[in-house]
């Protein structure tokens, strides 16, 4: 009964504290590091055999014979700046995951009321694994209730889910608050909100694609971002939670 009404006084703190600037500003944040591991994870798969010049345009010559000459003129030039390219991709994805992990303190602070980190050292070391974590974590969700299917079946699936997100909640809250039991409760909160979330959006995605091809290249986009948003909301929820149990101490 007190955890209940702990959440109810946490989701009016929400809405009257009004995070959405934060929760923005965090969704900003983290498409850079994803547009820049894409980058990076372009490049590295420039290293694979297959994708040598020479076979790429020998398999392009045997599907479309018009335009392979065009697309041999434009990978001749990115896969000889492969290594730069790795390079400069592996520091801009290490600089936008400092930058996140940032924004990411400065919005738990102000949820909380007071900024959990303040070693600058935590940002340059910790934070990029942290972030690589929630990313890996994320997109298993997702692919997991997208497929709808598991090898330990449907039930077994989505608890696995669960855990996989509480573990990584879990993680991201006790590297900036330090681990503690009103921790450990807040971030089953926060897992049981991202829960439904996934499973909501990828039922949207799965429906778009059986729609139209269209639909699912319009609609994609714009229903990742929606949901980034409200991902975020929802860990910035649990931490209202965890100012709450702070208090109630």
């Amino acid at each position: 009964m007190k955890y209940l009404e702990l959440i109810l006084l946490s989701v009016a703190d929400i809405f009257r504290q009004g995070i959405g600037y934060h929760s923005a500003s965090l969704t900003y944040q983290f498409l850079t590091v994803v547009g820049s591991v894409f980058m990076l994870m372009g490049f590295l798969s420039l290293y694979m055999p297959f994708l040598e010049p020479l076979k790429v345009y020998e398999q392009v010559r045997s599907f479309l014979p018009y335009y392979a000459d065009a697309v041999l003129s434009k990978l001749i030039p990115v896969y000889e700046k492969k290594a730069v390219g790795s390079l400069l991709s592996l520091l801009l994805a290490y600089y936008f995951s400092v930058s996140f992990a940032k924004t990411l303190n400065t919005a738990f602070g102000y949820v909380y009321g007071e900024k959990p980190v303040r070693r600058e050292l935590f940002f340059w070391t910790l934070s990029p694994l942290l972030l690589i974590l929630y990313l890996i974590v994320l997109s298993l969700t997702v692919t997991l209730f997208t497929l709808g299917k598991s090898p330990l079946g449907h039930l077994y699936g989505e608890l696995l889910s669960f855990l996989l997100l509480c573990l990584t909640v879990v993680t991201l809250y006790g590297s900036y608050f330090g681990l503690r039991v009103s921790v450990f409760v807040a971030s089953g909160l926060g897992a049981l909100l991202l829960l439904p979330l996934n499973k909501f959006f990828s039922l949207l995605v799965v429906k778009l694609l059986s729609l139209n091809p269209l639909y699912s290249l319009l609609g994609t986009p714009l229903l990742f971002l929606v949901w980034l948003y409200y991902s975020f909301f929802c860990l910035l929820t649990g931490i209202c939670f965890l100012r709450r149990l702070d208090q109630s101490l």
